[in-house]
């Protein structure tokens, strides 16, 4: 979420279902999952995943996910976290929501930098979008899929910083 102060400043409001994160691994340890991370022939680990107990499969790196029956049997919920936030218009002027495709290889601030230069949300999603696939592609051979989505709230102009 974007707050107004001298400049736009980013505010989370939300976290991230990692796999390695000590509360989200337990809770899939206990329900019958494994966690950990593969090592490619290059060395490098990749991002910790979700597997079954006795099995290679489903290899999520989330611990969070809607309607995957499979990883759903190795501890991985479609139990949301909720947070509630008072919003102000005139104090917070624009959200982001988006998933891990954006968040990945992008701050919240530089986000919120990027979407406060666009006078229509439709324009910084799409700068958004391009920005998020040029670092994946900086950093992988293949993009992750990415959804985002950017609510005005009360008031946001854009583009000149304006409100």
């Amino acid at each position: 979420m974007c707050r107004v102060g001298v400049r736009y400043r980013a505010i989370e409001v939300s976290k991230d279902h990692k796999p390695d994160d000590p509360k989200e691994k337990a809770r899939i340890e206990a329900n019958g999952g494994r966690v950990f991370a593969i090592q490619y022939d290059d060395g490098v680990d990749g991002p910790a995943r979700v597997w079954l107990k006795h099995a290679d499969i489903p290899g999520l790196a989330m611990s969070r996910s809607l309607g995957d029956l499979v990883a759903h049997t190795a501890g991985v919920s479609s139990e949301p976290e909720i947070f509630e936030v008072k919003l102000s218009p005139g104090e917070h002027c624009f959200l982001v929501s988006a998933s891990d495709g954006l968040w990945e290889f992008m701050t919240s601030q530089e986000v919120v930098d990027i979407v406060a230069s666009f006078a229509k949300p439709q324009d910084a999603v799409s700068a958004l979008m391009k920005e998020s696939k040029r670092r994946w592609l900086d950093e992988e051979e293949v993009v992750d899929d990415t959804t985002i989505c950017v609510a005005c709230i009360g008031g946001w102009k854009g583009g000149n910083g304006a409100i």
